[in-house]
């Protein structure tokens, strides 16, 4: 294929936008089918209690056994209560194996994922200002050529 002309290479980035997206919408729809655990699709539709299960969420409330972790889960609010030892904050997000019990509890966690809610802000930040170096470094080093529409090194 014959890139030279910009009318050609608009053609040839929209075909391929239109792969990528194509790709993603079929990643976001198959992925719940091929989990390793049910979640939260699975408690909600048809509640597989007595299984473990993996829930992920946000703490919004500490308990002295445990605490509770919400999720919206497509356009619906959902809660669990965890029942663990683990230290958490209000704020943290949370990702955990534990197998169901009655009225959304979750008992018996074998794995956890804390992310700490300072942990998320850094990371948050830090890749800010990457993002802003990178675009520094590369307005530097290259500018665009609305003619023939393409990067040229400076």
């Amino acid at each position: 294929m014959n890139l030279k002309s910009p009318t050609t290479r608009i053609l040839a980035g929209l075909v391929i936008l239109a792969l990528l997206v194509t790709l993603c919408s079929y990643y976001a729809s198959e992925y719940e089918n091929h989990r390793d655990y049910p979640s939260y699709r699975a408690i909600l539709s048809d509640y597989p209690e007595g299984q473990v299960v993996q829930v992920y969420g946000k703490v919004v409330r500490n308990y002295p056994c445990g605490y509770e972790i919400q999720q919206i889960y497509q356009d619906q609010l959902v809660s669990m209560q965890i029942l663990t030892s683990s230290p958490v904050a209000v704020g943290d997000r949370v990702d955990l194996l534990g197998v169901l019990g009655p009225d959304n509890t979750v008992s018996n966690v074998q794995k956890i994922f804390i992310n700490e809610l300072w942990k998320y802000y850094f990371i948050i930040g830090r890749s800010f200002l990457v993002l802003i170096f990178m675009i520094f470094i590369f307005h530097r080093y290259w500018q665009f050529d609305r003619e023939k529409f393409v990067f040229r090194r400076r």
